[in-house]
Order: structure tokens, then C-alpha cells, then sequence
């Protein structure tokens, strides 16, 4: 019998170590607690040795010795409360087999600790053979982690190619399906927050100005929503503020254009829980899985803005550098940045000088306001030699609201259900069907709605009737075509790059071919 096998003069106080993780839960009941538990307990009680406390950890990997159930077990050690710890296997007391070779090999023999795992036959007081091939057993153990580690990932992997949302918690503006947790809903709590962030970009915001902006405003931050509405918990994001990390995370997400972008990070291996970000070019994306929040074309003219690795800084009033992220030195290619001079006008001037001084370039340095007025001037000639004259022309439908022919036809109809239920109610009371009271009160009440239906067909006839005026179309559309209505992203549309040289001359390239001659 095993007993004989574990005579001892000695008396042991017994720490009893339970562990089981989720991808042990597969093995099935065998491996449980309880069953753990029973089957130690009985052992321990056969050798006649004190059970000081039983030490659980039920759910925790076995790579990683960070266990509330096994640091307080350690701690208990360090008392002096315990001299043997017993597990059912070694691979209980771990998978790693580097920091379970640690506590086999040094930290359990420097205290004078004995360990045994009993299905294994290991026990470092005794003689045998099972102890020397320990350091295997632990191999293996860590090989069995590292094998279910890569088929976890690669059955994650599969689910994020259908489109099937994975993630613990929805991206924000989203939550996650009641009926099926692999799907996403616009959350409508959040989602117009989103809406925000994208326009507030787009109209020439900076990222930095938006986590002022909101901050300020008292808004809650991702994370302390999802504190708020979820079962999310961070110790590490207790003040709960808007970053400049978080703003970028959500203009750059496919998720609010309907497409599922999974695998953005991961792990750095089985082994650390910490996690590296993966290039966009390597995530996985499955196209038009849920509603969108954003309209694509401002998702990816977003994308542009930012891949341009724009520089954004305050000017009076909060008003923003219309041009800033498309000016570059035309020697060192570097990004224009902006200053203000002794006469407090705002310049550009090379980055390059600006961070290393004139040994590596010189200043370029050019007012705003003679750059803008520069570009616009040429965006202004070039829209007078392309658009001619009656190019406003096109755009007059669009300040005026046509009358409505298919209400008209669906009044005309009604209004000939109405003489026709008025004519049956007329037959009815003849009949006896119904009495005078009945036929005054329903004939009323249809007589009452065809009148209003007749007022509301006058008026859409006298509307079609009327001629139709410019109102101040022309004067609107040619302020835009003039550049006198100026928007951030419609010059990142338009402009591809301008160029400051050493003389102050300014060189634009356009993402469109310049014309030559007028209307040609």
C-alpha cells in the first residue's frame, strides 16, 4: 500500500494546493477541485499529518505563480506555518517549467519544505527515480500549455474570419448582442459621442484638442463607461480621463464603418501577460458584419489626415492651421511647424531647424497668412478657368424644397374613399342599418378630414404654381467655389503637398491634374 511509502517519524503541517484552469475544466470532473481535495485530504489524514489550510486557485493558468491561493500559501511558508506542500500532480503546482523547477530545486529545499505530487510519485524527501525525471515532467507540462496555447489562438483566429466578435468588451458606441454575443449593436447611449470625435477631426480638430475638449466637458471616458455598464474593471485607469491614446484608437477602428477588425494586439507569448499591437496591415478584418456609425468616406479621408502625421497647434480664438499637415520643406522634406514671431503673426517654418538649428537646414521661415493666401489664390484661379459661369446653375435644385407630387396624388385618393364611405353611411341609414345619430356623427367626422384634405391640396397647387427664384444660392455656392467658405478636410482633398523652399517660394501639388487654359 502507498501508506508504507510515507512513513515518517516526522510531523508534517500539510498545505493542500488545489488548482485548476480553464482549459483544464476539459479534462472534466477528474480534474476538479472537490475531486482534488477528497483525494488529498484522504492521503494526508492516512499519514497522520495536519492539514494547516487548504490553498485554491480555481481558474488561474498555471504559467503564471502571480495566485492570490498560492501567494498566500508562500506567505504562510515565510511564517514558518507549513514544512510540506502536496498537490495531485506537479502540473498543479504549475506549467512554467523554468519557475517550477525554481520552487523544486530551490525554493522549497532552502526552507526545508517538503513537496510531493502524489499521482506523479514525486516527493523531494524521499529516494527515487520519479524525482530525477521531475525537471521532464515539467517540460512537458510546459509543452502541453504551449500546444493548448496555439490551438486557443488558432480557434480564435477562425471566429475572428467569420466576423465573429470575440472580445471581451464591445468597442465603444457598440455593445454586444443580447441574443448573441459574437454580434454587435450600435449602443445609442455612446454612439453620437463617436460621431463627434470623427467631425471633430475632419473639421480640422486636433486629438489633443478633443481630450481638452472633453475632458473639460466632464465626459466620461471609455473606460469608466465601460466600468459603469459593464462588469470592466482597471485598477490601472483610476482617474478615468479622455488620452490622446484613447481618441486615436477610435478613428483608426474599422469597426465603426460595420467591418470587424479583430487581432489589433496580442499576446507576447504563453507565457507573459503582456501584449504587443499588431500592424493594421495584419489584422483581421471581415467586411460589413454590423451597422455602421461612420459614413466610409470620412472613415478613410480620417486615415489620410492622420498617416500624414499631422502637427496640431492652438491659434487665437481656437481657430485651427487650415494647412497644417501639408506644408514640408522643400530641401530636407521635413514637416512645416508653426511659431509665433516678435510681432505676434503666426509663421511656419522647418521642423528640421526649428529641433537641430541651421547646421542640418535652414529656417524657411514664411507668414500663415501669406501661405493661405497664396494657395487660395490658386485654388480661386483655378476654379475660374474650370467652372464657367453657369456652373451655379447645376446646384439651384438643391436650396429648394420641390412640392410633393406623390402627397397630392395620395390626398386625391383619400379624398375619393372619403365621398364613397360617405355615400355607403347615407345608404346604410336609409336601410336602418344605422340610426341618425350615428349616420350625423361618422358622416362629420369624414367631412371634417376631406376638408382638411382639400385645404392641404390648395396649398400644394398654389406652391407648384408659384415661379421659382434664386433666393441666395448663387451667392452661397460661389463663396465655396471662391474659397471664401474654407473647411480643413475639403483642402486635404484638394491639396496633396505644399513645399516651402530656402527663398520663401511656395510650390503646391495638387491630387488632381491643373488645368492650363480656361475650359479646356
Amino acid at each position: 500500500m502507498r501508506n508504507d511509502n510515507y512513513l515518517s517519524t516526522s510531523v508534517y503541517n500539510a498545505a493542500l494546493y488545489l488548482r485548476l484552469s480553464k482549459e483544464d475544466e476539459i479534462a472534466g470532473q477528474s480534474e476538479s477541485i472537490q475531486n482534488q481535495q477528497d483525494f488529498l485530504t484522504k492521503f494526508v489524514l492516512e499519514q497522520g499529518w495536519n492539514i494547516v489550510d487548504i490553498y485554491i486557485d480555481d481558474g488561474y493558468s498555471g504559467l503564471n505563480y502571480d495566485r492570490p491561493g498560492f501567494q498566500r500559501m508562500l506567505a504562510n511558508i515565510e511564517k514558518k506555518k507549513i514544512n510540506l506542500v502536496i498537490t495531485k500532480d506537479l502540473s498543479r503546482l504549475g506549467r512554467d517549467y523554468i519557475d517550477t523547477g525554481y520552487y523544486l530545486e530551490r525554493y522549497f529545499p532552502s526552507g526545508n519544505i517538503r513537496y510531493i505530487a502524489l499521482n506523479d510519485g514525486i516527493d523531494t524527501m524521499a529516494d527515487n527515480g520519479n524525482n530525477d525525471i521531475s525537471p521532464f515532467k515539467a517540460v512537458i507540462n510546459d509543452m502541453y500549455a504551449k500546444d493548448i496555447s496555439k490551438k486557443v489562438r488558432a480557434a480564435f483566429n477562425t471566429k475572428r474570419q467569420k466576423g465573429q466578435f470575440i472580445g471581451g468588451f464591445a468597442p465603444y458606441g457598440y455593445m454586444k448582442d443580447p441574443s448573441n454575443k459574437n454580434k454587435l449593436l450600435i449602443d445609442p447611449d455612446v454612439s453620437a459621442v463617436v460621431r463627434r470625435i470623427f467631425g471633430l477631426y475632419l473639421n480640422g480638430g486636433s486629438m489633443c484638442g478633443i481630450v481638452r475638449l472633453f475632458n473639460s466637458e466632464g465626459l466620461p471616458c471609455p473606460a469608466k463607461y465601460k466600468s459603469e455598464t459593464t462588469a470592466y474593471k482597471n485598477a490601472m485607469v483610476k482617474r478615468y480621463l479622455w488620452t490622446q491614446e484613447t481618441v486615436k484608437r477610435i478613428l483608426t477602428n474599422p469597426a465603426y464603418i460595420g467591418n470587424m477588425a479583430q487581432r489589433r494586439q496580442e499576446k507576447i507569448n504563453y507565457k507573459v501577460d503582456k501584449f504587443r499591437k499588431i500592424p493594421p496591415k495584419d489584422w483581421i478584418i471581415a467586411v460589413g458584419t454590423h451597422e455602421p456609425i461612420i459614413e466610409k468616406a470620412d472613415f478613410e479621408l480620417t486615415q489620410t489626415l492622420i498617416q500624414k502625421k499631422i502637427l496640431h497647434y492652438n491659434k487665437p480664438e481656437k481657430a485651427v492651421h487650415l494647412l497644417n499637415g501639408l506644408m514640408f520643406c522643400k530641401e530636407c522634406g521635413a514637416k512645416m511647424t508653426y511659431r509665433r514671431n516678435k510681432s505676434k503673426k503666426m509663421v511656419a517654418l522647418c521642423m528640421t531647424y526649428s529641433k537641430y538649428g541651421i547646421t542640418l537646414c535652414t529656417a524657411h521661415k514664411i507668414r500663415e497668412d501669406l501661405i493661405e493666401k497664396c494657395v487660395f489664390d490658386k485654388l480661386r484661379e483655378i476654379a475660374e478657368k474650370t467652372l464657367g459661369e453657369n456652373f451655379t446653375g447645376q446646384f439651384k435644385d438643391l436650396f429648394f424644397e420641390k412640392p410633393d407630387y406623390s402627397e397630392k396624388e395620395s390626398i386625391q385618393k383619400r379624398s375619393d374613399e372619403i365621398k364613397g364611405i360617405i355615400k355607403s353611411l347615407y345608404t346604410d341609414k336609409l336601410k336602418g342599418i344605422i340610426d341618425e345619430d350615428l349616420f350625423i356623427e361618422m358622416s362629420s367626422r369624414y367631412s371634417n378630414e376631406k376638408n382638411m384634405l382639400s385645404d392641404r391640396l390648395s396649398q400644394i397647387e398654389t406652391e407648384m404654381s408659384k415661379p421659382v427664384t434664386e433666393h441666395d444660392y448663387k451667392d452661397i455656392i460661389s463663396k465655396i467655389i471662391g474659397f471664401e467658405i474654407i473647411e480643413r478636410n475639403i483642402l486635404a482633398k484638394l491639396i496633396n503637398r505644399i513645399e516651402i523652399s530656402e527663398e520663401r517660394q511656395i510650390f503646391i501639388t495638387f491630387n488632381f491634374c491643373k488645368p492650363c487654359k480656361p475650359h479646356e
